[in-house]
């Protein structure tokens, strides 16, 4: 997964364990979140012929979540099926105030599970924050037991799992980093201005059974899509 995917990815990672692994992928708007987990995804099921992924879209349609990977160099892969939500929540919009989304996420992972068994290996959901939005908890007590069920119900079904999370751009602002204690890997997105101009990076905040570097490494679109070309120039490997 780490390795022989995404061109570069290989310099961040000396080890390459992943299975049954639950990944959060974080950063703000702008910054290839989705571009990168279904990059990965793909590159990984090239790799994986018999092996199929699961990719939920909250947030944007099929259409457009499509739309925007190729904008990117990235092709669609006929074996990562996207489930869109937002057909959901237009065929039942009657029913959608009292829908409970965490809940129809557990039954869409399971569904696809007896359906596909073994061959089912890799989830995304995209994203987190609107999962929140759109599922009803009251309060902080009941997300974290939820969530740490949910992601205990992934481990549980072998699956890799790559959540999406939005991060704010203002700094000052407190987000609850519950999800982070829970998840086996961070993987941060973000831009920032180098001796070359602003520059999108990619940084592993971490990622348990694994050796890998914590530097932050620059992205890159080229012809084939993602690449990773290396650290930042003004990166003193801090």
């Amino acid at each position: 997964m780490f390795q022989n995917t995404i061109k570069g990815l290989e310099k961040i990672f000396r080890t390459n364990s992943y299975e049954r692994m639950i990944i959060l992928v974080t950063g703000y708007t702008g910054t290839l979140k989705s571009t990168f987990t279904y990059t990965l995804m793909s590159k990984y099921l090239e790799n994986n012929p018999k092996k199929i992924g699961l990719y939920a879209t909250i947030e944007e349609s099929k259409e457009s979540l499509l739309r925007n990977l190729k904008s990117m160099g990235v092709k669609p892969n006929e074996r990562i099926f996207i489930a869109d939500y937002n057909r959901t929540r237009e065929m039942y919009r009657e029913e959608s105030e009292n829908t409970d989304f965490l809940e129809l996420t557990e039954k869409l992972i399971m569904s696809t599970k007896e359906e596909r068994g073994e061959a089912f290996t890799v989830f995304a959901l995209d994203s987190l924050n609107a999962l929140y939005t759109l599922t009803k908890m009251d309060n902080d007590y009941l997300i974290r037991k939820r969530i740490y069920y949910f992601f205990k119900m992934l481990r549980d079904n072998d699956l890799t799992s790559f959540i999406l999370k939005e991060m704010p751009r203002e700094t000052s602002y407190l987000l609850k980093e519950d999800e982070n204690f829970l998840a086996d890997g961070v993987i941060e997105l973000g831009i920032r201005r180098t001796l070359e101009g602003k520059k999108r990076y990619i940084e592993v905040i971490k990622m348990r059974q694994n050796q890998h570097s914590m530097k932050q490494y620059i992205i890159d679109i080229d012809k084939d899509g993602l690449a990773i070309v290396g650290p930042s120039v003004d990166d003193m490997g801090l």
